[in-house]
């Protein structure tokens, strides 16, 4: 395969999964926004998947592997910030004034301290005299691998959700879940391409940690499918069956209650 073929190819997988990883979170901001509920999307996780998108970003952004994957830790670090700021205002019943400044300050912070890691790891003298290899030099190894480590243990409160539930998925868009899936597949994919190579001609290594880091995502976030199909054969559809002829009964008793009052006042 020739290497600007190799480039190409690259750059399409990689814009295939930033562009779903530009929009994974909408589905879950929205779903949370019409609820006006986070029930079942702990804090935690946004919190950390923020964190986890903050050092993606350093990683990537001296790696520059392509361009859509040195921009999706960004979209990533600003999506999990709405969300977080969500659980803030509706779990954690705080002020709009509050998490709005709570919001900013935040990613105000995120962006000025990673500006300047960018800064002093691409100047580094450890890492300008790093050898071309499959490894990046370790300060960078840093933040590559804690970021794998803090998307995985974001994914731990949803598993203690599941748990106290039974088995059960409450609160977590499914379709969010899979379009983040779905994302870090690509985005796996645009960094196997062989034969790719840098802007001076060389040719690139195989990133085998930013591929690791992405691994994570979709293999524990099937944990969380395969628990909401366990639970939904073991006896979940009698529940939601249940649970919706419980709502039908209330709208009714409500409907009854309405038109009651309509006649009184008659």
């Amino acid at each position: 395969m020739a290497s600007s073929h190799a480039n190409t190819i690259a750059t399409v997988l990689g814009t295939i999964g930033t562009v779903l990883w530009c929009i994974q979170l909408v589905p879950q901001i929205i779903s949370n926004y019409r609820t006006k509920s986070t029930e079942g999307v702990p804090p935690l996780m946004m919190f950390l998947w923020a964190l986890a998108g903050f050092a993606y970003g350093v990683y990537f952004l001296v790696q520059k592997p392509n361009v859509a994957l040195m921009v999706q830790p960004e979209v990533f670090l600003f999506l999990s910030t709405v969300a977080w700021a969500q659980c803030l205002f509706y779990d954690l019943k705080w002020s709009f004034k509050k998490v709005l400044v709570a919001f900013t300050g935040t990613l105000l912070v995120f962006g000025g301290i990673q500006a300047v890691l960018i800064i002093v790891i691409q100047n580094s003298r450890i890492c300008k005299s790093h050898t071309n290899s499959s490894l990046a030099c370790w300060p960078l190894l840093i933040f590559g691998i804690g970021a794998g480590v803090l998307i995985a243990i974001g994914l731990i409160p949803p598993y203690i959700e599941i748990y106290r539930r039974h088995g059960r998925v409450v609160g977590l868009n499914f379709i969010f879940l899979a379009m983040d899936s779905s994302g870090a597949i690509f985005s796996i994919s645009s960094l196997l391409v062989p034969n790719q190579t840098n802007d001076n001609g060389t040719k690139k290594p195989l990133d085998i940690i930013g591929i690791i880091l992405y691994v994570f995502v979709p293999v524990l976030e099937f944990g969380i499918f395969l628990s909401q199909v366990i639970w939904y054969l073991s006896g979940g559809r009698r529940v939601l069956r249940s649970e919706k002829e419980e709502r039908m009964e209330e709208k009714e008793r409500g409907n009854i209650e309405g038109s009651a009052s309509l006649n009184e006042a008659i």
